[in-house]
């Protein structure tokens, strides 16, 4: 994947919102160009099901890190303020729906630097930055998009201690942690990451998009995705592409069915749902089965 004043906020500890119980977890994205479009998909019926319907989490991909281990919010497509954040946020949880944090290191291109900056040389400070921003905006979690590209497993060992660092403080906190990650063994995080992240956080996502599918071969499988979860599966969200109606040899339909029959979460990027296979009564239907507790 690959924004009414909230001063009070700042006063106050977390206002906990009533969630239903999940199975799985199913996030979706607002990327920071498409609040429009997201808020609108958001109150759309299709069939008499929507998105709050199949959602357990919507994510706001609204901040980046900086350099000195703070966070900024996102400005090249925009003002994203707390007044739509806020909007977004009550819509949601109203809805049983938690609204995530989203921080991310790619506003002009992936940038990895940035994101070591963050969470090794001000690894303390950085996770007090986002654990004040989310209880400031009564946010219910945080999800950590960081994306490196070539071989970066050097990393592996410090950004495990900062998110092991993150999961103490976000849940004493009484928040929720996601991490996203790489479907295999390229780039950062990945994989062979997993083993390490899972146990902390509440969900993690595979970004292989297009790249996988519920009846791909070899790794580009979600049954390899699911066994290398192992024991902690049921956290797993499988990332999907709703601008594309079918890839990997089988419909958005198929690998959601899947994904239920699997028991495994789903990621969908992004909440704009471009392709009209996403804006349907089956889909929601069906993702609403996905986290449904059993």
């Amino acid at each position: 994947m690959r924004i009414l004043a909230l001063a009070a906020f700042s006063l106050i500890a977390h206002t906990f919102a009533e969630f239903p119980e999940y199975s799985h977890p199913v996030m979706a994205w607002v990327p920071p160009y498409g609040v429009a479009k997201a808020k609108a998909r958001l109150a759309e019926s299709f069939g008499g099901v929507g998105m709050a319907d199949g959602l357990t989490h919507l994510a706001l991909q609204f901040w980046a890190p900086t350099k000195a281990g703070g966070i900024e919010r996102v400005s090249k497509y925009g003002e994203l303020s707390d007044a739509t954040i806020a909007e977004l946020r009550t819509t949601a949880n109203a809805r049983g729906v938690r609204v995530m944090l989203c921080v991310y290191n790619g506003v002009d291109q992936w940038d990895w630097p940035l994101a070591r900056a963050a969470f090794i040389d001000h690894r303390d400070k950085f996770a007090a930055a986002l654990i004040a921003e989310a209880k400031r905006l009564d946010l219910d979690g945080i999800d950590v998009d960081f994306e490196g590209n070539g071989s970066l497993d050097a990393d592996k060992a410090p950004f495990v201690l900062f998110v092991k660092t993150l999961a103490e403080r976000v849940h004493a906190a009484g928040l929720e942690l996601t991490v996203d990650s790489f479907s295999y063994i390229w780039n950062a995080p990945n994989q062979t990451w997993w083993k390490d992240l899972l146990p902390l956080v509440d969900g993690l996502t595979t970004m292989g998009y297009v790249e996988t599918g519920a009846s791909a071969k070899a790794w580009r499988a979600f049954a390899a995705q699911k066994a290398a979860a192992g024991e902690h599966g049921a956290k797993l969200m499988i990332g999907l592409p709703t601008d594309k109606a079918d890839w990997q040899g089988g419909k958005a339909l198929a690998h959601l069915r899947w994904l239920r029959d699997n028991g495994v979460g789903a990621a969908l990027w992004d909440a704009q749902l471009d392709s009209a296979a996403w804006r349907t009564r089956d889909v929601w239907t069906t993702l609403r089965e996905v986290h449904t507790p059993r």
